[in-house]
């Protein structure tokens, strides 16, 4: 049996793209911007915000109409995910558990525990992009998204 395609998960201010290399494409319509500009008002997001951001991506994904299945690893070159630790290098990867308990990080600083943002990036784009990998991760059944190389163009 063959390994899985792996999935590029592209992040944009506008829109978020999942494309894999036989030339299949799921766009949503919500991107970094649509979270960190329009509902992050604060720096760590707070619950409610955080809550709010949730539904958004959520009712894209619902719109993307995209299916859960096996299509691999998620595989990203988006700056603002590269940023978190365990994805600032090329190669290095993040399990499903890894990138929830890093969400679970900032939703404690949310609540007022600012010591749980400590090696992680807290401005909104980095807040949201997060927050996307993990609702991605989580409703699309991906395991593993792993740093590429390089950029897109």
């Amino acid at each position: 049996m063959s390994d899985p395609v792996s999935t590029h998960l592209q992040l944009d201010a506008h829109r978020t793209t999942l494309s894999t290399p036989d030339g299949g494409e799921a766009v949503l319509m919500v991107g970094v911007d649509d979270l960190a500009v329009a509902i992050f008002k604060h720096d760590p997001p707070t619950p409610a915000e955080l809550e709010r951001a949730i539904d958004v991506v959520e009712d894209a994904l619902m719109l993307g109409r995209i299916t859960s299945g096996n299509r691999g690893d998620l595989v990203t070159w988006s700056a603002a995910l590269r940023g978190l630790p365990g994805l600032q290098d090329e190669g290095e990867f993040l399990t499903r558990a890894e990138v929830e308990a890093l969400f679970q990080r900032m939703a404690s600083a949310s609540l007022g525990n600012p010591g749980a943002m400590k090696d992680l990036p807290g401005t909104g784009p980095s807040c949201a992009a997060l927050l996307i990998l993990r609702e991605c991760m989580h409703h699309l059944d991906y395991q593993l998204v792993r740093a590429a190389g390089g950029s897109a163009s």
